[in-house]
């Protein structure tokens, strides 16, 4: 018995133990970063179209004080920010609320863009 018990306790101290360089690889980007927004496409000289309305979809939102968040077609915006010349004014549980020259538009995670004068 004693035979087998140092036999067990050899048999795990000559095992190889961990390297030291067997640390888990680092991250090669932070993923609590915001991604980085979309280049914006440069009109065709000579062109004279108008801009399109904007269609923004709201994908979610982060409700976190002054340091809420609003998801927009896959873009992080904060309060304060902009987003294709529109400013975030305020982040509610199912809304995001932008404003640009005067008028307010309400994206809702529920139902469809909704503009209010």
């Amino acid at each position: 018995m004693k035979a087998a018990l140092l036999f067990a306790l050899l048999a795990v101290a000559a095992s190889p133990s961990p390297a030291a360089d067997d640390t888990p690889p680092l991250l090669r980007h932070d993923p609590f970063r915001r991604p980085a927004p979309p280049p914006s496409a440069a009109p065709a000289s000579g062109a004279t179209s108008s801009p399109a309305p904007w269609q923004p979809t709201l994908r979610g939102v982060l409700l976190a004080g002054s340091g809420a968040l609003a998801n927009v077609d896959g873009q992080m915006v904060g309060i304060g920010e902009r987003i294709e010349g529109h400013r975030l004014v305020s982040v509610s549980e199912h809304q995001a609320v932008f404003e640009k020259d005067g008028r307010r538009i309400v994206l809702d995670t529920r139902r469809p863009l909704e503009t209010r004068p």
